[in-house]
């Protein structure tokens, strides 16, 4: 990969990472407010709100924590990916175990979007049923599987990775050999 396709894969994942970001901060920012007025009442809260707002500022970190030289170009790329899996995982997790039912031990609750049925699906047709049902969730998850592929193909051929990677290993060899 030459170093001008670099720069824009790396502005494309950016633009992913930052929409991904942003709608995780809008949706889980106000109900984080609201269920930590409950705290403490004995509702369990459910904990994505929490979690959305972590996920949001991890991501909008990257850039900084890169910039600074506080994290690798390799490490953010290989974080970002993962972190972009764990949320496609559990949103997949969450609507295969009917939406969080296992957190209180009892019925799933409602759709917090437009509302749709579960029925008895198998999991990849359940999750397909979910674009149409629940659009944006739908979009950004397309988003989140867009940048993994970016950051992955960027991990593997960016130069500026691959360099790193190459003077990482001659200075391994080069150690080894006094």
């Amino acid at each position: 990969m030459d170093r001008r396709t670099a720069r824009i894969f790396r502005a494309v994942a950016a633009a992913l990472v930052f929409v991904t970001a942003a709608y995780h901060l809008w949706w889980g920012f106000p109900r984080s407010l609201v269920y930590l007025q409950a705290f403490g009442t004995g509702i369990p809260p459910d904990p994505r709100p929490f979690l959305f707002v972590a996920l949001g500022a991890v991501l909008l970190a990257g850039p900084y924590l890169v910039s600074f030289d506080v994290i690798s170009l390799r490490t953010a790329y290989a974080g970002a990916a993962l972190l972009l899996v764990g949320s496609i995982a559990a949103w997949v997790t969450w609507h295969a175990t009917g939406h969080g039912a296992f957190l209180t031990g009892g019925p799933a609750p409602a759709s917090g979007g437009g509302g749709h049925s579960h029925g008895s699906q198998n999991t990849v047709l359940l999750i397909l049923s979910h674009f149409p049902a629940e659009p944006v969730e739908g979009a950004i998850k397309l988003v989140e599987t867009a940048a993994v592929v970016l950051f992955l193909a960027l991990l593997r051929m960016d130069p500026a990775v691959v360099t790193q990677a190459q003077q990482a290993n001659g200075d391994q060899t080069e150690a080894s050999e006094t």
